[in-house]
């Protein structure tokens, strides 16, 4: 009877609890204390809600989870290579997979490719690895379906990384303005014996900067590009080398040779635009900054050259409103440039040929293209330190080819380092001065007699354009005032040593 009236008891506590339950809204059947406190501690520990626990076997546990999700090892060819799936809180009911990039290569305790092993702690074996081995692998754990990242790398005997990405015996692209770090490693070797070359040129001989054993490529420019190679000099017969090439892409480049173009009226003049440039660049002209078009008036065309591209204005049944100045414009994906070319009437620069130096004795040769017939010369020159130019005018021209003329100088100076420069005259007017030339006149040797001592500047120029009879006149004389000069010094200097002599 009494256990019958504790069962009717407990019953009564029950009923009395449920109705009290719904009419407070205060739950009496809840988990256990011990729950809300882990649930506390883990959102005051995360600074947000938890994940959510697990039911395994009617008890709720932590859920599985990677404390890093990414790791990277690393290992030498041919060697085995463990990588472990470090999850935590991994329970009977969870399942491993492990992927290859997007392929299943282990399931379970189950490999699906016989280089692959699988350990019972869910972790794998790579038997002999291989550089094709090298990549991604991911451990899955299901069924929450989270994933751990291992990078594995395969170390080379010899090896060759730019910005820590294998580059050995392959081409890379760069860009005009970046920064890279290129490494050379050799299995076993030391890194003062690493050496670096472009384009079969030792690095010192094309100004890489090296640090240890790497390169620094900063920043990128067209001279960048090229064949890199590197080896370990270590003396042996046959060293370990490797190679690899940078492709750059850069802006144009923009050049001529001929800035100013001499031309006639009524005449076809032909403008030039060298340009280098990757990848490719396209062309405009422009004159007054309007863009031309092809027209009865102007042509253009281009050519691909040993070393650069070239386009070719060429304008027509020429005007005066066609003189001054054009622009040459190059663009491609990297950036643009232009240059400008002036078309006259006036001759062109002189552009230095040769020299011939004949103990003090200088004879310079220059090439200038004028339509129209050339009717004056002039010639500066100074010795190297000097502040100001001395000029000598000279008439004498020569008639080279169509439109080409040849002008010759000869003159003696003193030993020493000389500059020169010329323009000339045409019946439109003067051109621009050539690019100074420079030259040396070495010591004359003791067999030498004679003695340039030459105070008249005048003087100085001994022969002119085409070397004429009056300049050979002029030379004369000068070499018998010099003569005079000489012996007058030498009379006075000969009465005080017999003087001297007489009276001892």
């Amino acid at each position: 009877m009494r256990q019958i009236a504790n069962m009717q008891t407990w019953l009564l506590s029950l009923f009395i609890c449920l109705v009290l339950g719904f009419i407070s809204n205060a739950p009496c059947l809840a988990l256990p204390d011990y729950y809300d406190d882990y649930y506390d501690d883990l959102e005051t520990a995360s600074g947000g809600p938890p994940e959510p626990l697990i039911k395994l076997d009617n008890i709720f546990v932590d859920p599985p989870y990677f404390d890093r999700a990414e790791i990277e090892i690393s290992a030498e060819p041919n060697a085995d290579v463990l990588m472990n799936c470090d999850v935590k809180n991994f329970h009977a009911n969870n399942v491993v997979i492990w992927y290859k990039d997007q392929t299943v290569i282990v399931n379970g305790q189950h490999s699906m490719n016989e280089r692959f092993e699988a350990l019972k702690n869910n972790s794998i074996v790579l038997r002999s690895a291989q550089l094709d081995d090298e990549g991604n692998y991911f451990c899955t754990v299901l069924p929450q379906n989270i994933t751990q990242n291992v990078v594995l790398t395969i170390e080379k005997a010899f090896s060759i990384r730019c910005d820590g990405r294998d580059v050995l015996d392959r081409s890379i692209v760069y860009r005009q303005g970046e920064s890279h770090v290129c490494e050379c490693k050799s299995a076993g070797g030391e890194e003062s014996n690493i050496k670096w070359f472009l384009n079969n040129r030792r690095s010192s001989d094309v100004e890489l900067e090296i640090e240890d054993n790497a390169i620094f490529i900063d920043p990128v420019d067209e001279h960048h590009a090229g064949i890199y190679q590197c080896m370990d000099d270590d003396g042996s017969p046959t060293p370990k080398h490797g190679r690899f090439e940078v492709i750059v892409y850069y802006a144009p480049k923009v050049s001529t040779h001929r800035h100013h173009v001499n031309t006639e009226l009524g005449g076809i003049a032909e403008l030039y635009c060298d340009y280098r440039s990757h990848p490719i660049a396209t062309t405009r002209w422009l004159k007054n900054n309007q863009y031309l078009s092809l027209s009865e008036k102007y042509m253009m065309s281009y050519a691909a050259e040993q070393h650069f591209n070239r386009s070719t204005l060429t304008v027509r049944d020429v005007a005066v409103e066609d003189l001054g100045e054009y622009k040459c414009q190059a663009e491609n994906t990297i950036g643009s440039s232009e240059m400008k070319v002036h078309l006259m009437l006036e001759p062109e620069r002189g552009q230095f040929e040769s020299v011939e130096i004949n103990g003090n004795v200088v004879t310079l040769y220059w090439l200038v293209r004028s339509l129209q017939p050339l009717s004056e010369a002039v010639l500066d020159y100074k010795m190297t330190g000097a502040y100001t130019w001395s000029t000598t005018t000279v008439l004498h021209t020569h008639r080279h080819e169509a439109g080409i003329w040849k002008v010759t100088h000869e003159m003696e100076l003193l030993p020493g380092e000389w500059q020169t420069r010329m323009k000339t005259k045409n019946t439109v007017g003067w051109s621009k001065f050539s690019a100074p030339y420079i030259f040396t006149i070495g010591e004359e040797s003791e067999d030498d007699t004679m003695v340039d001592i030459v105070d008249d500047k005048e003087n100085v120029v001994i022969a002119g354009f085409g070397g004429g009879a009056k300049e050979q006149k002029a030379s004369d004389s000068a070499r018998c005032h010099l003569s005079l000069y000489v012996l007058l010094l030498l009379v006075p200097t000969t009465l005080l040593r017999q003087r001297f002599f007489t009276r001892h």
